[in-house]
């Protein structure tokens, strides 16, 4: 059941960054701020070095490979996460992760690509593992009511390091080979994992007390998400929206490109400027999501996606760069919103229901925006314009479909 029903929307926009006066919080933040900014660094690194060894064939298989073990975890991967639920297990997995980073391009070298995926695939288990462990780890370091800013604030470290990770990126490989950004990313795991050790010591026992809990609470069961979503039926209708939403986040990531460089003639300057402007308006988004979360969450959540899906079909509409860009950043704002949302809801559940329901948000983000990227392309190719017009109308009506049934169930009373 849920810690708390709702939580306030009218809290201050920066309130999130007060809680890094808190020095375990702090702590994790910078580790993890410096860890994913070393994880764009991998990205970079390792599709640029794919794509010049194999192929772009390798560069699809990457992606795979990381992404199967989120979906695989998601579905049965349940007694695994409550294990591996606490700082001292998750600074253990940032241990190994940090060597078999570090020898990852040995170990391309000896093994071939087939090697190379065998050890992607490895990394994406703990990744697996580490994302919604650390997830609902981190807001019992904070209390109750600060759960929204707690959610934010682990978020803007996402989205700081999607635009400063490439960019300092690019700087660097202005004086080292591509490759020593595979040990860059292994020294910012080594780093968390340095980091978690000592949030095991600074915090009251704070991981420990969750394990124990959780170990108690599941001695004798484990919470399977097909009894949850049977008692919260609304979220199989949140769940589904998200699949749709993130199934067709294909279309910016693929259909922005082409829609520039084939319909207005627009060159990789501008693609660029978009991208830049998009992260700035997702950060943005972040610290303002404290004035848009709150409220009754299904409907309020499906709505965001459907303004998602109006501002895919402006895109598709407008014929300038200007306005392109334009809808383009307010559609980053409001992700960066919808994720917060969803993240803040999640968390407030009891700590077990929180981890098996967080492990299944990242199988459907990652299970929808990966086959999302395998179909889109296809049916966008001949006209970019066109895609962002039928994909929007089709997120529109599932949005909401789902924000009115989410709605008839709660009126019923069949949501708490």
């Amino acid at each position: 059941m849920l810690v708390n029903g709702g939580l306030p929307c009218w809290s201050v926009p920066l309130s999130s960054l007060m809680l890094l006066r808190h020095r375990p919080i702090l702590a994790i933040w910078a580790a993890q701020l410096l860890s994913q900014t070393g994880d764009r660094f991998f990205a970079l690194a390792i599709m640029w070095v794919a794509l010049q060894r194999s192929g772009p064939v390798a560069m699809g298989a990457v992606a795979i490979a990381e992404s199967i073990p989120f979906i695989v975890m998601g579905a049965v991967g349940h007694r695994l996460l409550r294990r591996c639920a606490s700082f001292g297990v998750l600074a253990g997995i940032d241990a190994v992760r940090a060597l078999l980073v570090a020898g990852l391009p040995w170990v391309w070298a000896t093994g071939g690509m087939p090697t190379m995926l065998g050890v992607v695939l490895v990394l994406g288990v703990f990744g697996a593992v580490f994302d919604p462990a650390l997830g609902a780890l981190v807001p019992d370091l904070v209390n109750p009511h600060k759960y929204l800013e707690a959610v934010a604030l682990m978020d803007l470290t996402s989205r700081i390091a999607r635009i400063a990770g490439p960019g300092l990126a690019g700087v660097l490989l202005m004086a080292a080979p591509i490759t020593r950004l595979f040990t860059i990313d292994a020294a910012t795991f080594a780093v968390s994992a340095a980091t978690l050790v000592v949030l095991v010591r600074m915090t009251t026992g704070s991981g420990a007390r969750w394990t124990r809990a959780s170990s108690a609470t599941q001695s004798t069961e484990y919470v399977r998400a097909r009894s949850l979503l049977r008692e919260y039926p609304y979220l199989s209708t949140v769940f589904a929206v998200q699949t749709v939403g993130f199934f067709l986040m294909a279309l910016p990531a693929i259909g922005l490109p082409l829609l520039l460089a084939r319909q207005l003639d627009a060159g990789p300057a501008a693609y660029g400027w978009l991208l830049t402007a998009c992260g700035v308006a997702s950060v943005a988004g972040s610290l303002a999501a404290s004035h848009a979360v709150g409220g009754v969450f299904p409907v309020r959540f499906c709505m965001a996606w459907v303004v998602i899906g109006v501002l895919q079909v402006a895109i598709g509409s407008v014929g300038t760069v200007l306005w392109v860009s334009v809808f383009a950043t307010m559609a980053g704002f409001v992700n960066a919103i919808i994720g917060i949302a969803m993240g803040t809801h999640l968390v407030s559940f009891e700590p077990p229901q929180r981890l098996r329901l967080l492990a299944v948000n990242y199988m459907v983000m990652r299970g929808a925006g990966t086959a999302g990227m395998v179909v889109v392309p296809a049916l966008i190719a001949s006209t970019a314009a066109r895609g962002f017009v039928v994909g929007g109308t089709v997120l529109i009506l599932s949005a909401a479909a789902g924000a009115l049934l989410a709605a008839s169930k709660m009126v019923a009373g069949k949501d708490h």
